[in-house]
């Protein structure tokens, strides 16, 4: 994330109420409220933020309970927690990272978005077949 931060919300700030800028926003302290920006939003280790957070570019440390949006990327840090729904063109999760809710991926353009679904691999179609075949003869009657 870029080093270039318009406005900062120190740790020992509590903010009760929406905090929109088009600059860049880095959160270290506590916000009660909608979080946006045009460009990037940075929520540092010690960061708690209860409400819909919105920008190009979002990297968590610290702790999100609301809806996410970034329009670019979502990069979750080790320390980061998030409970919501996540909606982004790229998402990173680290390891360590806590993500508590759905997460829909933007498709190239930002125009559209696509929920993403989880997809059954070889192994659990095969594992899903046997069972089938066990329950079942060729005639479709069930074993005994």
């Amino acid at each position: 994330m870029e080093n270039n931060v318009d406005t900062i919300i120190g740790i020992n700030v509590v903010l009760k109420g929406n905090l929109r800028n088009k600059g860049s926003i880095q959160v270290n302290g506590t916000i009660e409220g909608e979080v946006k920006s045009d460009e990037n939003i940075n929520i540092g280790e010690t960061a708690k933020i209860k409400g819909p957070v919105m920008a190009k570019t979002i990297e968590i440390s610290g702790e999100v309970k609301g809806l996410i949006e970034a329009t670019d990327k979502l990069e979750l840090n080790p320390t980061g927690r998030v409970t919501g729904d996540i909606t982004a063109k790229s998402l990173i999760i680290k390891q360590g990272a806590v993500f508590v809710g759905k997460s829909n991926m933007l498709s190239g353009s930002t125009e559209g978005e696509k929920e993403t679904e989880p997809e059954t691999t070889t192994d659990e179609k095969k594992e899903e077949k046997n069972d089938k075949d066990e329950k079942e003869d060729k005639f479709g009657f069930f074993k005994k």
